[in-house]
């Protein structure tokens, strides 16, 4: 049976469009993927391009911007 490729809807956008709602470079969104740093996040390889699924990031980044400032 051949391998199906996964479905590709609008729920997913580009490591492009991550970065720019986070403001970097999307090679720094892939590296924190891969590094744990961006956790909580499904991640699909479509056609060698890894995308995010839109709801998933939506809830991380409320989980950055809401986080309280550190003290010292």
């Amino acid at each position: 049976m051949p391998y199906a490729k996964p479905v590709l809807t609008p729920d997913w956008m580009r490591l492009a469009e991550a970065a720019g709602q986070l403001g970097c470079h999307p090679d720094t969104v892939r590296n924190r993927i891969t590094a744990g740093t961006i956790t909580g996040v499904r991640v699909l390889r479509f056609d060698g391009v890894l995308r995010v699924h839109r709801e998933d990031w939506s809830r991380y980044m409320e989980s950055v911007t809401l986080q309280p400032a550190k003290v010292s």
